[in-house]
């Protein structure tokens, strides 16, 4: 499955931004030890457009310049060959400006391989990305997202592909740390409460609404039930023990390469639009906002979904399909919102 986020993609995901500024005082401990040095690499893995981590990453080129005198820095910023890396090169544009000990390069790679060469990297960060699989381990028949299904056959499977995959890009990233490198990893997840992204156990639960919208669609005949199984969703939101367990078991592969946990935390950010919505009391501004910031990382798995269509008739059944969700936050409004569920972890190799 081709994996992108949507053009503006930083200018809708007003959540996301607050989700990595979070994360701001497990990246300060980790940058905290990088003293001394003459050269600095740094890498951020599936960055999109980079609109979201640009104040973030000003803030850490700032303070490395103040602990290293002189020192010269590259940033490595990658994402899937599919990005907008266009946008991305504004971005790195900006943040390089006539600094001309900062260098940022651009990898179109996915953070399952390799980004970095080995044992080169004095820190890592990644925001809201790596809830993405490799690949998916089935279609549902049932649903379009399996984090709002019951456990089960099928949840395990996914569970099993999910643990497979961080251990995938723990491993690779184990390979490219320096010893005493570290990283931060900001990632959607699921709480001790149950709760993960627009599921906040209050509002309706978005990821259901999303998929009777699609199930609807199906039952008029806009689109063919093969159509509506292919829109499963390649994410999984992990719990904590989920993503700690390999760092902690001394027998796994990871905890063997040399990574150790350093620190975990998990927060639920409330949904800025619904914040906004609360403030001023604007349902249009409100319903246009919430559907503006699903479709940049959802439209993709619906689009895919259509392999013998015209791109005018694939358009034209999505454009449909968020118009509905937008119109039930529009009938609707203090029933809707798409709070975060986050676990930041700050990660360093031995």
């Amino acid at each position: 499955m081709a994996i992108y986020m949507a053009s503006d993609y930083s200018l809708n995901t007003l959540g996301a931004k607050l989700c990595l500024e979070a994360a701001g005082n497990l990246v300060k401990t980790a940058i905290q030890p990088i003293e001394n040095c003459s050269q600095v690499r740094l890498a951020d893995y599936g960055i999109a457009d980079g609109g979201t981590t640009q104040g973030l990453w000003q803030q850490i080129f700032d303070t490395i310049k103040k602990q290293n005198s002189g020192v010269f820095i590259e940033a490595i910023f990658s994402d899937l060959s599919s990005n907008d890396f266009n946008a991305l090169g504004q971005t790195s544009s900006f943040l390089m400006q006539d600094d001309q000990n900062l260098v940022v390069s651009m990898v179109p790679r996915s953070f399952y391989e390799p980004v970095c060469p080995p044992n080169s990297l004095d820190f890592g960060f990644s925001s809201t990305a790596m809830h993405w699989l490799s690949k998916l381990p089935k279609h549902l028949t049932y649903h379009t997202h399996i984090n709002a299904c019951e456990q089960g056959e099928d949840k395990a499977i996914f569970q099993a592909q999910s643990q497979l995959d961080w251990t995938t890009i723990l491993l690779a990233r184990a390979k490219e740390l320096k010893s005493g490198g570290q990283i931060v990893s900001a990632n959607l997840s699921t709480d001790g409460k149950g709760r993960y992204l627009g599921n906040n156990q209050v509002d309706l639960n978005m990821h259901d609404v999303l998929h009777q919208i699609w199930k609807q669609m199906q039952i008029e005949g806009l689109i063919k039930p093969e159509e509506y199984v292919d829109a499963t969703f390649q994410n999984y939101y992990r719990t904590e023990a989920e993503f700690s367990a390999c760092l902690e078991d001394s027998q796994s592969e990871v905890y063997q390469a040399g990574l150790r946990l350093g620190d975990i935390q998990t927060i639920l950010i409330p949904c800025p639009y619904r914040s906004q919505y609360e403030e001023d009391g604007d349902t249009e501004k409100f319903a246009q906002g919430l559907t503006q910031t699903i479709r940049s990382w959802s439209e993709h798995t619906f689009r895919n979904a259509f392999t013998n269509r015209s791109h005018e008739d694939v358009l034209d059944i999505v454009n449909q399909f968020y118009a509905r969700f937008t119109a039930r936050v529009r009938e609707n409004p203090s029933q809707f919102s798409m709070d975060y569920s986050h676990t930041h972890l700050r990660i360093y190799k031995e």
